[in-house]
């Protein structure tokens, strides 16, 4: 990393702190050494680096010698800066890792040397900024806590421990208070009111770009934030983002003031010593009447004022975009352009920040959104109140904290009063600015029922009721003021609602609902529902904080918010999407509304140990059955269990979960005797009482029990083989099911009867179950090792994608047991009604995660398909290697390959680091040797028993990015090539020597 100060280098791109940084100021020298290094030059060492390719090397250096060029009058003899003074140094100890460590403290940083001599040299290990950190003492320790890592440093000295404490808790303070201050004031006319004149404003008006006084700051909040939202530059650290600091450096007082006082007479100007009446008069005119502000040449006509607002935004021009919005441009324009429909859309797609910034305070606005609406409901009555405060409140809050309060909601505004009597409020709040409604969970606080209201400012206000009834009347009273009309519940039952920031929203902003599992939200004029158990994926970004969710069909990006709202929706969200220690209805669930950790077990066995002996009777290995349960109960989602995995670990997780699961599959122990009873009743009852039993279990339950007894009977099918006789699969499955130690003969009896009528008591077909047994026996006798079972028809439909740039969509495919790789291509190509161009290759790949596996033309796809884990899928596209492929194949006589590639073993989850290995591929073996030829054999495979994809895992921080990825067994390798041609050169040679010729 090159800032411009230092040429910091870290273990790797996750890394916060450096491992080594150089000053720039003590270069000497940078130079070009061989085909891809360059050499760093200081006083005291040489720096060696290499790039991945000459370019990127070429390129490093170009960007050095130009800081160089412009650094060379700002240093000295010894390499330290001129500039900056030092607060305090000297050695500490570091805790971990043991080691003292000269230690300078300068500029609201910590730097981090091995020595003094490195210090005076300008080679230092790290720096810590303490803007951002917090500073304890324990003891001997001093602990300073940023928010990716503690240092903790040993001070044996009382005196120098306080000498060092006293320096670091000044500049936390001095960091924490003054440095948005400090920044925002870098620009001379923020240094002064852009109303009155006064010197070093601490308030700014966000939507209209100034920097003003208190006093004006004042008469600012009374016009409302409708017309000004104000926020103070040392309080409200929430809100001072990166770029909203930067719109004020853009923008700043002088410009500002160029659009809203460019007609401003000087006998009507404003200034320090005057009065309230005359700063209220003046700010009045100057911002909400405009009576001052620049005319746009484009004014009242809003087709050219809204194109040109969707010109200006792609630019850096800050200003113009500000006129363009008070002069009548609307910030939900359409674009006209599908993929940026929005204003906003177009600034994010040109990169223009701080345009992004400014574009989403004026769509915070209560009227900027389509979807808004002016609240006409009205509701009364009496509520408990806790003073408002920054921060979600999450402590509990006792009875004797509230206070009875008057509250009065009615023409969009939440007023509240002291009593019933009262004529003047304590406070109100406009519905328009309530982002978010949050209903406590009982018992949170001393009132048993309470909510939360969050503004746009950032406040969080607390409410609670006696009752029920009282609570969900004022939620609905709420929500209506605040909902779109779609989007509102006339039974009042919200978890959580309101406003979020989204990649995909109208103009940036989206409304959501959340009612248990079921999340709606308004996205472009269209409602969507979710169900959050059924995501595919929640991915919180590091560093970021922005929450991605992904389902089948489409996906959400909520944008990180600082205010204090956010936070509570990741959680909410995370937790409603579903967790291991909660009964079935609230686990993880698949597509077909089942527990995930169900349906991947019964995937996994039904293809693989459909025809085991002693299935579900034979005992796991108890150490893997507890790691991959523990993986299902921590996150479902993504746990895909290898095909090579032994399946008897497999069946004893199914069988574990379902004993363990909270109130289990009959969900509770009241239930579980009334199904107990129904053994008791005469055989020709049987069926109807289990009917009716079924009927009222939650869905989840029925569904989860129904997809078991459908396993259970396709496994008592082949008990000729697996020798699970229905009697068998009872006795293990009664008690699991019931969750009773085995006492009870009649959980054995329940599931014989539930396997022997399973289609009568489950509405099922018998010809369909037929033929569901016809097809499974059939590709058992086809495949090897039972690759490919699955409880399906004779032929099925397969889902099947297309690259992104011919419709990234999923196809469905009707396949029948004998269709081949070629006739499915074929196929699809056929839908899509693509005819390939000459030279073209169009194949089949078989994608899982990060990796894509050729499959051969003669191939059969139904085999495939039904091996594949639930995080693949197949997908057909271009292939760009083939002609590569055929040209290095064409005429040699003897295919093989040896050379030497960087090769990394995964052992269970973990990977080793890459190291250079010489590889042989040659007649039917792939060998591995340590050293060069001649050194004894290290690993042996063969050829035909090896699975190689392309690519590899990209967190594994390969040297290049050419390279394959390699399965052989339970073992997983990745071999990384040096160059492109390289890589296809390896291609080439396994694919002939698994397929010969024949490569199509």
């Amino acid at each position: 990393m090159l800032d411009g100060e230092y040429l910091r280098y870290f273990q790797n791109n996750k890394e916060v702190y450096s491992k080594r940084m150089v000053a720039l100021a003590c270069v000497s020298g940078v130079a070009r050494v061989g085909e891809q290094r360059f050499e760093i030059i200081t006083k005291g060492r040489t720096f060696l680096f290499r790039a991945p390719n000459s370019k990127q090397r070429d390129d490093w250096l170009s960007c050095l010698w130009k800081v160089l060029e412009s650094r060379q009058e700002n240093r000295c003899g010894n390499g330290v800066y001129k500039t900056g003074s030092v607060s305090i140094e000297g050695y500490l100890e570091m805790t971990s890792p043991r080691t003292k460590l000269y230690t300078i403290l300068k500029d609201q940083k910590i730097f981090l040397f091995r020595n003094q001599e490195e210090y005076l040299q300008g080679i230092g290990i790290t720096d810590i900024d303490m803007s951002r950190a917090n500073v304890k003492q324990t003891n001997k320790f001093i602990s300073i806590s940023t928010p990716y890592r503690k240092f903790s440093f040993v001070v044996d000295s009382d005196v120098e421990r306080e000498r060092w404490l006293t320096c670091l808790m000044a500049c936390v303070s001095q960091s924490s208070s003054d440095g948005v201050c400090e920044r925002v004031w870098r620009l001379e006319s923020n240094r002064v009111c852009a109303d009155c004149g006064a010197a070093m404003p601490e308030w700014a008006s966000v939507n209209l770009c100034v920097l003003v006084c208190e006093q004006c700051a004042g008469v600012h909040q009374c016009l409302g934030q409708s017309v000004s939202k104000v926020y103070n530059l040392k309080t409200d650290e929430s809100v001072w983002t990166e770029d909203l600091i930067k719109v004020f450096l853009l923008i700043g007082n002088s410009k500002a003031n160029l659009f809203w006082a460019l007609h401003l007479p000087a006998y009507e100007s404003l200034n320090m010593k005057a009065s309230m009446s005359e700063r209220v008069t003046h700010i009045t005119a100057k911002y909400q009447q405009r009576k001052y502000s620049k005319r746009h040449t484009l004014s009242g006509q809003q087709e050219a004022l809204n194109n040109a607002l969707c010109i200006a935004v792609q630019t850096d021009d800050l200003l113009e975009s500000l006129t363009l919005l008070f002069s009548g441009a609307d910030v939900c324009c359409s674009t006209g352009i599908p993929e940026f429909p929005s204003p906003l859309a177009l600034a994010n797609h040109a990169g223009q920040t701080a345009q992004v910034e400014l574009l989403q305070q004026h769509l915070a606005g209560p009227v900027r959104s389509e979807v808004c609406h002016t609240p006409v409901h009205s509701h009364k009555g009496h509520l408990a109140k806790i003073a408002s405060s920054a921060r979600p409140i999450t402590d509990h809050k006792p009875r004797a904290d509230f206070s009875q309060r008057w509250c009065c909601l009615d023409n969009g505004v939440f007023s509240y009063y002291k009593t019933e009597q009262s004529t003047s409020r304590c406070s109100c709040i406009k519905t328009s600015d309530i982002i978010c409604l949050s209903v406590n969970s009982p018992g949170n606080h001393g009132y048993e029922h309470t909510f939360e209201l969050f503004t746009d400012s950032g406040r969080v206000y607390l409410f609670g009721a006696d009752d029920i009834k009282t609570m969900k009347e004022w939620i609905k009273a709420i929500a209506a003021a605040m909902l779109p009309a779609v989007l509102r519940d006339d039974s009042g039952l919200y978890d959580r609602l309101g406003r979020l920031r989204c990649a995909e929203g109208s103009s940036g902003i989206g409304w959501f609902c959340l009612s248990g599992s079921r999340l709606q939200f308004i996205l472009l004029d269209s409602v969507q529902t979710v169900d959050l158990r059924k995501l595919l994926t929640v991915t919180l970004c590091d560093g970021v904080g922005d929450m991605v969710l992904g389902w089948r069909g489409g996906s959400l990006h909520l944008l990180a918010d600082r205010r204090p709202h956010f936070p509570g929706w990741v959680q909410c969200i995370q937790l409603r999407a579903g967790t291991g220690d909660q009964p079935l209805h609230l686990q993880q669930l698949s597509e077909s509304g089942i527990p995930i950790t169900v349906d991947r077990c019964l995937d996994h066995i039904t293809r693989h140990g459909l025809l085991s002996v002693g299935i579900y009777r034979k005992c796991g290995v108890n150490s893997r059955v507890s790691t991959l349960l523990d993986d299902f109960l921590r996150d479902a989602r993504s746990v895909c269990v290898p095909e090579h995995f032994v399946v008897d670990d497999v069946a004893n997780t199914l069988k574990r979960f379902l004993r363990e699961v909270k109130e289990g599959v009959f969900n509770g122990t009241q239930n579980s005797h009334i199904w107990l009873s129904a053994t008791g009743l005469r055989e020709c009852d049987k069926v109807s009482a289990y009917q009716a039993l079924l009927s009222e279990l939650p869905e989840v339950n029925r569904e989860t029990l129904k997809a078991l007894l459908n396993h259970l009977y396709c496994v008592q099918n082949f008990s000729s083989m697996n020798h699970m006789t229905t009697r068998n699969l009872g006795i293990v499955f009664g008690p699991t099911l019931f969750q009773t130690g085995g006492a009870d003969s009649r959980t054995s009896k329940v599931v014989e009867d539930l396997i022997l009528g399973y289609c009568a008591i489950f509405n099922t077909s018998e010809t369909e179950l037929q033929k569901q047994m016809d097809a499974t026996f059939h590709i058992l006798n086809k495949v090897k090792d039972q690759a490919c079972v699955r409880r399906v028809p004779s032929h099925t439909v397969c889902a099947v994608y297309l690259e992104k740039r011919e419709q990234d969509a999923e196809l469905l495919v009707q396949v029948g047991v004998s269709i081949t790789v070629e006739e499915l291509v074929l196929e699809v190509l056929k839908i899509r009604r693509i005819q390939p161009a000459h030279g073209e290759f169009w194949r089949c790949y078989e994608v899982k995660e990060e990796i894509e596996r050729e499959l051969h033309y003669k191939e059969e796809v139904l085999p495939v398909y039904y091996s594949l884990s639930p995080q693949s899928h197949l997908l057909v596209k271009r292939s760009h290697y083939t002609s590569d492929i055929n040209k290095y194949l064409n005429g040699k006589e003897e295919v093989c390959k040896l050379g030497t590639l960087h090769v990394c073993e995964v052992k269970g989850s973990k990977a080793k680091g890459f190291s250079s290995r010489h590889c042989e591929l040659s007649g039917s073996t792939f060998r591995l040797y340590r050293e060069l030829q001649g050194s004894q054999c290290e690993k042996e495979w063969p050829v035909q028993e090896i699975k190689v994809y392309q690519g590899y895992r990209s967190k594994l921080q390969p040297p290049t990015p050419w390279g394959l990825t390699m399965f052989h067994e339970q073992r997983q390798w990745y071999l990384c090539c040096g160059t492109e041609d390289e890589l296809i050169e390896w291609m080439a040679t396994i694919m002939s020597l698994q397929h010969g010729e024949d490569l199509g």
